[in-house]
């Protein structure tokens, strides 16, 4: 069964970091998508005191698969206070124009308000 849940723990962070050639730092998180015990996809991310920042997404190939870990990553800001986000140099940020998540490129900033609405991008409603 595929479990979706945030990973806080250093020890087990440390290789998703490196792997995906990001520092880490205290404020680094990752949301893991696994079937036992075979990662099948992360979220790369810092929550620090003022906001959440996404550094990666694996895999950006599955448009739907990618668009959870982002929406699950972004979930968890939002359950810590952070209703702003951002997203850092290394990100996908042609992932971020698909999914319509992009609130202002020139800042960098992720609209966390579609966290709220019904989904646009598969015209569910």
């Amino acid at each position: 069964m595929i479990e979706i849940h945030p990973l806080r723990d250093y020890e087990k962070l440390l290789p998703l970091y490196k792997s995906a050639g990001i520092q880490m730092n205290q404020n680094s998180m990752a949301i893991v998508a696994a079937d036992g015990n075979e990662i099948l996809g992360n979220c790369l991310f810092d929550i620090d005191e003022t906001c959440t920042v996404v550094h990666s997404i694996d895999p950006i190939d599955d448009i739907s698969f990618a668009d959870g870990l982002l929406r699950s990553a972004l979930h968890v800001g939002v359950e810590n206070g952070k209703m702003t986000a951002y997203y850092s140099e290394n990100a996908p940020v042609k992932l971020f124009e698909v999914l319509k998540f992009i609130k202002n490129a020139e800042n960098r900033e992720l609209n966390v308000e579609k966290l709220f609405s019904s989904c646009k991008n598969c015209q569910c409603e």
